[in-house]
């Protein structure tokens, strides 16, 4: 590895204390080190501090700290690929055992080793990446959602940028991540005052409620029934990607929701439905591509879009986006879409059946009162009222 500086002016640190029996780690690595042939005495001006580690079995890991010397450096754009830990899927017993004698034949070859007893071998369940992967499904590990669970209550905006940094990583399991989050994520604007009151409140407990509730979600199989579920709102447009398991049902393999900006605000209905698609393929790319697919969406305009020729110009290039995948366009009903519908307006969700919703709007269509309710907010005289769901209700 070639390591090109800034400049030849030589980054020096001083050694930090350690503790007698902290010397003595140090010392009985080195010593293995220089036996082996790891590392040699040298009499460079550039020097960084030795940082002891400790491991969960209690030893303890020998690390440098180059953060001072790092800044030094001319970045590449090309990034280093480092492996680290490695799993062996597999199927069933037979093929795990005929992929594991391939790995450590390759391993063997090229003198790569492993540590015996951090391997683990035909295991039905892995936690692998702060993720336990088995049974063909995928949920957060546990000692991640125990972290999430005792976080406490930020008081200043960097530690609500660290609890969104670890809820975010695990975004892909909570349904409307991004609308739920709102509050918190305005506190990180540098033009907004920190002020953690009730809805702040809300939304960091129902995030840890939600990641604490072990959310399950499917692992992708190819060639399997593929849906993808989508709705928008101007408070932002979710998503979620579902596959037939051997149950004959549909299980969510992933969610996806996102904030409209101001200028996504001013769409129209079928423009941010569209939207919502297009961003939707974007993230879920690598697994659509190249496989036949369902798009579900409740905007009956969206198939019609798709037919016409004189498109606007913002329109025209989505339609060429979509050309590239393998997908037919199902219509269906609002009403059959709340699952998909609370990742775009999770504020305003309201869940009714068909049957009350149009009780409510005959009654209040025949009632006196009501009418001249709605000529006075026709007036724009009355502010305490607003029209919802085509029934009225008190602000």
């Amino acid at each position: 590895m070639r390591i090109i500086l800034k400049d030849d002016i030589p980054v020096y640190q001083p050694a930090h204390r350690l503790s007698f029996s902290e010397n003595q780690d140090v010392n009985k690595q080195i010593d293995e080190w220089l036996e082996q042939g790891i590392v040699r005495p040298s009499s460079s001006e550039y020097t960084s501090p030795i940082v002891l580690v400790k491991k969960k079995d209690g030893t303890t890991r020998l690390c440098v700290d180059y953060r001072r010397l790092n800044r030094e450096l001319m970045r590449k754009g090309i990034v280093i690929i480092y492996m680290d830990d490695l799993v062996i899927p597999a199927k069933d017993e037979k093929k795990g055992l005929e992929k594991l004698r391939q790995v450590l034949e390759v391993a063997s070859k090229y003198g790569l080793e492993m540590k015996f007893k951090k391997c683990q071998f035909l295991r039905r369940k892995v936690e692998f990446l702060g993720h336990v992967v088995g049974n063909g499904t995928i949920r957060p590990s546990i000692s991640k959602t125990i972290t999430v669970k005792k976080f406490p209550v930020p008081t200043t905006v960097k530690q609500v940028q660290s609890f969104l940094g670890l809820t975010g990583y695990f975004r892909k399991f909570i349904p409307a991540y991004s609308q739920i989050a709102k509050p918190l994520s305005d506190l990180t604007r540098k033009d907004n005052p920190f002020m953690f009151e009730q809805p702040q409140m809300e939304a960091f407990e129902k995030l840890k409620k939600l990641l604490t509730e072990s959310p399950v979600l499917s692992i992708f199989q190819q060639g399997r029934t593929t849906e993808l579920h989508t709705d928008a709102s101007q408070q932002g447009y979710g998503a979620v990607l579902l596959q037939e398991a051997e149950d004959g049902k549909l299980h969510p393999v992933q969610y996806m929701s996102q904030k409209t900006t101001p200028a996504e605000e001013k769409y129209s209905s079928y423009e941010l439905e569209f939207l919502a698609v297009v961003n939707a393929l974007k993230k879920f790319r690598t697994y659509l591509l190249g496989n036949h697919f369902k798009i579900i969406t409740d905007c009956s305009a969206f198939q019609k879009t798709m037919d016409k020729k004189d498109l606007v110009t913002r329109v025209a290039r989505w339609t060429l986006l979509l050309e590239e995948y393998d997908y037919e366009i199902v219509h269906r009903s609002g009403q059959r879409m709340q699952h998909v519908d609370a990742l775009s307006r999770y504020s305003v969700t309201i869940i009714t059946s068909d049957t009350l919703t149009a009780r409510l709007q005959r009654a209040q269509q025949e009632d006196e009162n009501i009418q001249n309710l709605k000529s006075l907010i026709g007036t724009n005289n009355a502010t305490d009222f607003l029209l919802k769901m085509k029934y009225y209700t008190n602000t």
